[in-house]
């Protein structure tokens, strides 16, 4: 008999630029990775979650194309999961090590669902805007910080292969004013429920940076 298992992710597709579901026969799965979500049950039902969870926030969430750009960056990722341990892409840590990186996913796509968003972008997000997200964990006050993506100089291919991603994860800790974090240095957030500013350039890395300025509230 032929079992059907679904593929939520995109995975079993050639092109990573399409992100909607798909179901895919096992007998026909290719990749490594495929073939591990078709052979371990807790992967693949951890991966349908994502997939569900995905699908349903990227229709409903405020700023359209936000959460499209951050699953490419994902899948970017989620294809070489197996190769984190070292142990061997067959082994049952390579297997665990997946689970763990979708699951992160999951509680990252969690927290996109529940935050107030603010961004420079003007209609539709992409990747060279920036998102600054919100949110409550476990009683604390979040921000991430999200996009103003630019290609490696010397490699200028197209996102999410070779460049350079703001891509903060911090607790906001009040002070005057405002609130700072210990990932973005001396800049201030001042947080209202129509923008977000920031009062001085912050510098993610070699080649990316956020300018001071107002965000609007997208939600």
């Amino acid at each position: 008999m032929k079992i059907l298992k679904t593929c939520f992710i995109g995975l079993c597709l050639t092109n990573i630029n399409v992100l909607s579901a798909a179901s895919f026969d096992c007998a026909k799965a290719k990749s490594e990775l495929e073939k591990a979500i078709c052979n371990n049950p807790e992967l693949n039902a951890t991966d349908k979650k994502m997939g569900e969870i995905y699908k349903k926030l990227n229709k409903s969430f405020p700023l359209s194309g936000f959460v499209q750009e951050t699953q490419r960056e994902f899948l970017s990722g989620y294809r070489s999961c197996l190769s984190i341990s070292g142990n061997g892409k067959s082994s049952p840590q390579a297997v665990k090590d997946c689970v763990n990186y979708v699951q992160e996913r999951i509680n990252e796509l969690d927290s996109y669902s529940q935050a107030k968003v603010y961004s420079d972008a003007e209609g539709k997000y992409n990747v060279e805007n920036v998102a600054f997200l919100t949110y409550s964990l476990n009683g604390k006050s979040m921000l991430r910080v999200w996009g103003s993506w630019m290609p490696d100089a010397y490699k200028p291919e197209p996102f999410p292969k070779s460049g350079f991603l703001c891509n903060v994860n911090a607790e906001l800790n009040p002070v005057k004013n405002g609130f700072q974090t210990e990932e973005t240095g001396d800049s201030v957030f001042k947080i209202s429920e129509s923008a977000l500013n920031v009062s001085e350039w912050i510098m993610c890395n070699a080649r990316t940076g956020i300018a001071a300025g107002d965000f609007k509230r997208f939600k």
